[in-house]
């Protein structure tokens, strides 16, 4: 029996936070506006304004992807910069109240909020990177809670 052929993409989503706070910054949509001309479709909105999602191309081996994964990273890091804000990679953060964070206001989101009610509220689930990795079997999903994110 032949082995399944295995491609390896991996998506992750960063906080975005006020340095000087270090409270969470609902800032998405100025982020995108820049972003989309630097990493196009690799970079995106999450629910929360306040969380960023960046996301590789598909590739076969471990080594090919680590190379991309750090020019996202490092990309995403310059561009915070660029706008007086740092990016954290946590599950949940340990100060700033869920409640308070904005909805992106995008049509998936809003419907999302609505056919979901409590669920979908700010609070009701924690943020974390994400990893995947996919074949012709189905779907792995691997939760990883980095403490820190380096450019690579």
């Amino acid at each position: 029996m032949k082995a399944p052929s295995l491609t390896l993409g991996i998506e992750e989503e960063y906080q975005i936070i006020d340095p000087q706070t270090r409270e969470l910054k609902s800032y998405i949509t100025e982020i995108l506006e820049e972003g989309r001309l630097i990493l196009l479709e690799q970079i995106k909105a999450e629910m929360h304004q306040s969380i960023v999602e960046v996301g590789t191309q598909v590739f076969q081996t471990p080594a090919e992807i680590r190379g991309e994964l750090a020019r996202l990273r490092r990309a995403l890091i310059e561009l915070a910069g660029s706008k007086g804000l740092a990016i954290a990679a946590a599950g949940t953060h340990p100060f700033s109240s869920w409640h308070t964070q904005e909805i992106t206001p995008f049509d998936r989101y809003i419907g999302v909020k609505e056919d979901m009610g409590e669920l979908a509220q700010p609070g009701s689930s924690p943020i974390a990177a994400r990893s995947s990795a996919t074949s012709r079997a189905p779907v792995s999903r691997v939760s990883s809670i980095p403490g820190r994110i380096t450019p690579g």
